[in-house]
């Protein structure tokens, strides 16, 4: 079965939406280490969840969701603009924020290396 352009977009929206929700459930608010330290502990387990056959497609998800939210966090934190509507690609527009970060002395990407899986 073809995808169409409205399924896949319908498909991001969706995504766009978990993450608006999950944004606006945010508990609190973190100091800069703690927040810093959640962002690396749910990129490690995002990570982590490479989806195979039989695995919980929900749990796999949900690592990301949950990652992409302390993303645009450490990201407002930084005075990076990172809003939830902007994940029509979720891919794409992590690895936008991660260089962005990384353009600010944060690259989550080689402290996640220096971190075991």
């Amino acid at each position: 079965m073809e995808v169409t352009g409205q399924e896949r977009n319908t498909s991001a929206s969706m995504y766009a939406d978990l993450l608006t929700n999950a944004l606006a459930s945010w508990d609190g608010e973190l100091n800069a280490g703690a927040l810093f330290d959640h962002v690396l502990a749910c990129r490690i387990e995002m990570l982590s969840a490479t989806p195979s056959p039989g695995d919980d497609a929900y749990l796999t998800l949900a690592k990301e969701i949950a990652y992409d939210r302390a993303l645009i966090k450490l990201c407002a934190a930084h005075g990076i603009v990172a809003r939830a509507v902007d994940f029509a690609h979720p891919g794409e527009e992590r690895s936008r924020l991660e260089r962005a970060l990384s353009d600010h002395g944060v690259n989550l990407t080689e402290l996640t290396r220096q971190r075991p899986l």
